[in-house]
């Protein structure tokens, strides 16, 4: 069930109409069937029923436990007892792959012959996404951030909320559970506000995002028939499908929610304007960032293996780098669990994880010789020119480390790099392989055109909030822009094959 399908958008509007219908002490009972309905849709069996109990049976009975015997040595076992049979789920559907390869490599290492057959399983829906909502929880009731949920059924929602399962954003219990479980009354302003959202993002995904697919993967489908330039426009235009594809879906999420009543974390803030790869990150799949800040990061900082290594770095060279060698031990580990979380195979690792890191690793501790350059070129690092240099770069090294994220394995990875210097090929020689005519890249080249200009607006403030002020004409004006613009422009129909939300299977 697609986020943009129409199966799906008529699915939400039934569960909002009975949302709204039912007495309210109810409402909470509808997601939940809802959610379930959801989770079940298209892997309905009884290995999907058993990985969803396998969380939520032991999470609820722990939770309790936990908040019973919180801040104690039995507490922090429930903790650990909790975190390990959710974690131990997820590496036994999602990375059984991932360590029978790395045995592999270890094993041709020292000349011991190993072969393997690839290990299929069924996994429901956003199994990463809650299997980490649910850590949280835990890790939360241990802390004493928030209290257990007594009712069953209610912690059940919490793990299964169905439109965040597709695509997040992560959600943290003690923010959501008073919008998850609480009474909501109709709003029409809210309504409108929700569906202005709903509308951009399916226009982000079926305008922008499909549209780019059929480039990026008629290039990369074909590396040995294109140009250099044409490999630079694919790991380019799939940085933009990347972000249009989640960043729409994410709209779609959180206009749904809002409708309902249920505030969302925002999950991007402009990313495409940031100056560096440290401050993309902040912008770019923040709830994520923000998940593995509080539950990796921190702790591994406060943590005694890493408090000690800080005090002998300081001892051998001194406070000024001391401090920092066991700062990027922790950054590295994070950013490996980025690349592992993202999925089991190398190439999230290298692209979503180690090249990330490299790319802050390098701005930080050339950060003072960059200042240095710049200074003796009298180069004015506060000038517009030079902003949007950075971002451009920012940019390019980003769209870089996706070239990993997309290919199929290393080797193909490093086929496209190699591929970026093949100029031997006629530049339009086989333009045709790309099933795009002019008509379509006029309508891309507008949409992202379009793209750019909201992004411009809403980094002064809220595009949405500035709509809400303008009269009722103009507002239903640009409503029925949205709407006739996915009809038109949009890439569906009986013919079409959608790209499933990239997103969706982490």
């Amino acid at each position: 069930m697609e986020l943009t399908s129409f199966v799906f958008l008529m699915f939400c509007l039934l569960t909002i109409l009975i949302y709204f219908i039912i007495p309210k002490k109810f409402q909470w009972f509808i997601l939940l069937i809802s959610s379930i309905v959801f989770l079940f849709w298209n892997n309905f069996n009884i290995s999907t029923v058993i990985q969803a109990l396998i969380v939520l049976i032991p999470t609820y009975i722990l939770g309790i436990q936990i908040e019973k015997y919180s801040n104690t040595k039995k507490g922090k076992l429930f903790l650990i007892i909790g975190i390990v049979i959710i974690l131990g789920q997820l590496a036994y559907l999602k990375y059984t792959n991932l360590f029978l390869t790395t045995a592999k490599h270890l094993l041709n290492l020292i000349n011991i012959e190993y072969k393997f057959t690839p290990v299929y399983r069924d996994s429901l829906i956003g199994i990463s996404y809650y299997s980490l909502i649910m850590i949280s929880y835990l890790v939360d009731i241990y802390r004493g951030v928030c209290k257990s949920q007594k009712n069953i059924f209610k912690c059940a929602l919490f793990m299964s909320y169905f439109p965040i399962l597709s695509s997040g954003p992560f959600i943290r219990y003690n923010d959501i559970n008073e919008d998850l479980y609480g009474k909501h009354e109709f709003d029409y302003t809210r309504m409108c506000n929700g569906l202005v959202r709903v509308l951009w993002g399916i226009f982000k995904v079926l305008v922008i995002s499909e549209r780019l697919s059929i480039f990026v993967n008629a290039v990369y489908g074909n590396l040995g028939s294109f140009n250099g330039i044409f490999i630079v426009a694919a790991a380019i235009f799939f940085t933009l499908q990347l972000y249009t594809n989640f960043s729409g879906s994410i709209d779609i999420i959180m206009g749904i929610s809002e409708v309902i009543g249920i505030k969302l974390p925002e999950n991007f803030s402009l990313p495409f304007f940031s100056k560096t790869i440290t401050e993309f990150w902040r912008n770019w799949h923040i709830t994520l960032g923000a998940w593995l800040r509080d539950y990796i990061f921190y702790p591994l900082q406060k943590s005694n293996i890493i408090q000690r290594l800080n005090k002998k770095c300081k001892e051998k060279f001194g406070k000024k780098i001391g401090k920092k060698i066991p700062l990027y031990l922790t950054m590295l580990i994070m950013w490996i669990l980025i690349g592992v979380w993202h999925g089991g195979a190398y190439t999230y690792i290298i692209g979503s994880g180690l090249l990330q890191f490299l790319f802050i690793f390098l701005e930080d501790i050339l950060e003072p010789l960059a200042k240095k350059i710049n200074s003796k070129l009298h180069i004015d690092m506060n000038s517009i020119g030079y902003k949007i240099y950075q971002i451009i770069r920012t940019f390019l090294l980003f769209s870089f480390a996706m070239i990993f994220f997309r290919a199929t394995s290393v080797s193909n990875a490093i086929n496209i790099i190699r591929s970026i210097f093949n100029f031997d090929i006629p530049l339009f020689t086989n333009i045709s392989l790309i099933e795009l005519d002019i008509f379509d890249f006029i309508i891309l080249i507008a949409s992202l055109i379009v793209l750019f200009i909201i992004q411009l607006i809403a980094r002064k403030g809220s595009v949405r909030e500035k709509l809400s002020r303008k009269n009722i004409v103009f507002r239903w004006i640009i409503l029925y822009a949205l709407i006739f613009a996915i009809i038109i422009f949009g890439c569906y129909g009986p013919n079409y094959n959608p790209v499933a939300f990239i997103y969706k299977q982490f």
